[in-house]
């Protein structure tokens, strides 16, 4: 018996249906979350600069009693590395909610709940709930974060 004919990836690649701009930054939101599982104990921010924009990035994280400002990945990464590096031997971020995704031309807004989970370096088990809202910028046919917000309530943070 002859095995049935496959195409080759290369056509089933280019007959691909085309996505929506919502699924897209959806896609683009779980990548962002799963590229905040820890790597050896480490915050992949390889991995992040993959989804960010070139340009300045807004990120802002508000613990309830005080807030962070970043305008760069790498200030972002530098501050959340060390922190959930200290706190966490291994941690996810998972997304905990649907998302809410408003796209108008080329900026999208995005909010959902995601949930930061770990094992602390006394292995315990440790999350905290959080709600962030993103704002996406499309630009040479890729959505890019521009923008992140992310609210924790202050009795659930784990540092």
């Amino acid at each position: 018996m002859v095995p049935p004919h496959l195409s080759s990836p290369l056509s089933v690649m280019t007959n691909r249906e085309p996505t929506s701009p919502e699924t897209e930054v959806k896609t683009r939101i779980f990548a962002w979350c799963s590229a905040w599982s820890s790597i050896g104990g480490k915050l992949p921010t390889d991995k992040l600069r993959e989804i960010v924009t070139d340009g300045p990035i807004r990120m802002v994280t508000d613990f309830g009693g005080h807030m962070t400002v970043n305008v760069s990945l790498e200030s972002y990464s530098a501050f959340w590395s060390s922190l959930v590096s200290e706190t966490f031997s291994e941690w996810s971020l998972l997304i905990d909610s649907p998302i809410d995704v408003a796209i108008s031309g080329n900026m999208a807004t995005a909010g959902f709940h995601a949930r930061l989970q770990g094992v602390t370096h006394e292995n315990t088990r440790k999350s905290q709930h959080q709600h962030s809202r993103q704002v996406f910028e499309y630009a040479h046919g890729v959505w890019r974060l521009v923008q992140e917000q992310t609210t924790i309530a202050p009795e659930e943070t784990c540092f």
